[in-house]
């Protein structure tokens, strides 16, 4: 029986659901957040295979987006 309900993820725009996605997995990886949060890791995996997104995609665009988002930060901080 498949699980058609819809979670917060489905209304995330792919830029967001990515990040979200790549900053929880980094942080679990780390010991920041516990295991616990591997539903949320499954929630984001269902909807980016909704999408026809594939997990690697999804990781690799958040490792960008991330990124650009540092840089950026870098860049507006600096004197």
């Amino acid at each position: 029986m498949e699980n058609n309900k819809s979670s917060l993820y489905d209304e995330l725009p792919l830029e967001l659901l990515a990040g979200f996605y790549y900053e929880i997995n980094k942080n679990i990886e780390k010991g920041i957040l516990s295991g616990a949060m591997y539903h949320e890791i499954r929630l984001m995996e269902q909807t980016a295979l909704k999408r026809g997104i594939s997990l690697e995609y999804l990781h690799d665009k958040g490792a960008c987006i991330i990124e650009a988002e540092k840089l950026l930060r870098e860049t507006t901080l600096q004197p």
